[in-house]
């Protein structure tokens, strides 16, 4: 009875520092949770709004008075988007990237080729400016991500070439392109909210993203951005 007394107390005394050790843990995986939480209910749901009142503008053409309160709509969806964001970054945690883009960008290309084998050319070529401003930084970021996420989980590409480069006297580009099987009809559904993301952020930045592909000749994903908004 004794030894059972004893065991039940060293048992006592060692749980809390168990507890303890799985905390910071437990915290980590209930920010991501929440964060996971707010994307696909919350921020899904904004996103589409945006997409779905750009779309209803260019059926206004020559309404004014619509035009400017579809205007009105979504800079005030944006700025709740926008602050929903950030509380996200601090729940996730977000590289920082203002500081120096093309590091970050490399650094993301390495860890994709070490997770996935899948040969990558990244070229920044010359133009391209040396520094970006935090916002335009942080969602072409993302807008690349997810490109590579959409490349690793869909694609079966082996290779992938990324460019960054300028577009004309005043916009910049940014191509994504891979070998693999293109779109297919049964990628639309799992596909679709990485690029509903892609052309959230691409709203963002005051320019439009485009998706091409041909099943199997691999797909490309592509934005041009007034170079305005990035410096």
């Amino acid at each position: 009875m004794a030894r059972q007394i004893l065991n039940k107390a060293r048992l006592g005394a060692a749980a809390p520092r168990r507890r303890r050790a799985r905390s910071p843990l437990a915290n980590a995986d209930i920010r991501q949770l929440i964060a996971r939480e707010l994307h696909d209910r919350v921020a899904q749901t904004l996103t589409s709004m945006l997409i779905d009142l750009e779309n209803f503008k260019v059926e206004q053409v020559g309404r004014q008075s619509v035009l400017r309160q579809m205007d009105d709509l979504q800079n005030s969806t944006r700025e709740v988007l926008n602050n929903l964001r950030q509380l996200l970054y601090e729940l996730r945690g977000s590289p920082v990237v203002q500081e120096g883009f093309s590091e970050a960008v490399h650094m993301l290309v390495d860890r994709f080729r070490e997770r996935t084998s899948i040969s990558v050319n990244l070229a920044f070529l010359p133009g391209w400016p040396p520094r970006l401003n935090s916002h335009a930084a942080l969602n072409l970021y993302r807008i690349i991500e997810e490109a590579l996420a959409n490349v690793r989980q869909h694609s079966d590409a082996t290779a992938v070439q990324l460019i960054l480069q300028p577009h004309s006297d005043d916009e910049l580009s940014v191509s994504v392109s891979d070998n693999g099987r293109g779109l297919q009809p049964d990628d639309r559904l799992p596909l679709g909210m990485g690029v509903v993301g892609m052309k959230e952020r691409a709203l963002f930045l005051g320019a439009k993203l485009h998706v091409e592909s041909t099943p199997g000749s691999g797909t490309t994903v592509w934005i041009v951005i007034k170079k305005e908004m990035l410096t």
